[in-house]
């Protein structure tokens, strides 16, 4: 499910700072011809910046800090998802109206 990006980094970057924080990370990123994404994240204050390939990850982190998301962590999360609806869908044919 996460695609070609699978290897994110985590970062919460001060709102009076995150435009030029950005910024840097483009031009580190395009300087290293290094691709990437920034996503957004379901809380607000934080964004993930995903790469093709664990080494940029590593390399992103050691120069801007941040904290290495799971590769794997969506995936794992649809799959605790779908498990929860396999039983919901067997238990209501347990209970039937």
């Amino acid at each position: 499910m996460t695609g070609h990006w699978p290897h994110q980094v985590e970062i919460n970057p001060d709102r009076t700072t995150a435009a030029e924080r950005l910024r840097r990370i483009e031009a580190w990123c395009t300087d290293w011809q290094i691709g990437f994404r920034v996503l957004g994240t379901m809380t607000e204050d934080l964004i993930r910046v995903a790469f093709e390939e664990a080494r940029f990850a590593r390399a992103f982190h050691a120069h801007f800090g941040g904290v290495i998301a799971p590769a794997e962590e969506l995936d794992m999360a649809l799959a605790a998802d779908a498990v929860d609806v396999d039983l919901y869908d067997r238990l209501a044919g347990e209970y039937p109206d």
